[in-house]
């Protein structure tokens, strides 16, 4: 099929245009920019959990279980897992959401400890439990280069059973920050 000269002529200049818009865009991204690095926070974790496991008939079991962990958070809510385990028979689980604030803080927006008793530690049989951080009461901010501590306290109330309980202690530092900054773009 051959090419009429009017058509040779609308083809041509349409390429050199293409062109012309591909080089003009390329020219207007400087080479030295860089992109902008979300803000972020460094937080580590410390969870320590001591547990009882009453027994009527022997001794008592007492564990101390410890978890660190150091994760990057950022302003999207992130969620958080823990647990300990005791006796053969006590799992106690902890959980979290935290996110970054506009002030480089971290707040911790809600969680809940839940105490699980049964045959063994892997039961769904939660006796027990609390939640924090919910409408209505204080949420734990974490300043930047700053730690909290809570201290949460649950027992098997749903058999009756107070002796069997778990302290845990959760200790949240934010110790590294990234701010937004504007990169120049000479």
């Amino acid at each position: 099929m051959s090419r009429s000269p009017h058509m040779r002529r609308q083809t041509l200049a349409v390429i050199p245009a293409a062109l012309l818009m591909a080089t003009t865009a390329t020219l207007a991204t400087p080479a030295h920019s860089a992109p902008q690095k979300e803000p972020t926070a460094t937080l580590v974790t410390n969870v320590t959990f001591q547990i009882l496991d009453h027994e009527d008939f022997g001794s008592n079991v007492h564990c101390t279980r410890n978890s660190q962990s150091r994760d990057t958070v950022r302003y999207l809510p992130r969620g958080f897992f823990y647990s300990g385990k005791c006796g053969g028979e006590i799992r106690v689980e902890l959980d979290f959401r935290a996110a970054l604030t506009s002030n480089s803080a971290v707040i911790i927006q809600s969680g809940h400890v839940k105490f699980f008793e049964g045959a063994s530690e892997n039961t769904d049989d939660q006796d027990g439990g609390l939640t924090f951080g919910y409408t209505g009461e204080p949420q734990t901010i974490i300043p930047a280069k700053e730690s909290r501590t809570r201290t949460f306290y649950v027992e098997n109330n749903d058999e009756g059973e107070p002796d069997d309980h778990a302290t845990v202690t959760v200790t949240w530092t934010n110790i590294k920050n990234y701010q937004l900054r504007r990169i120049p773009t000479h």
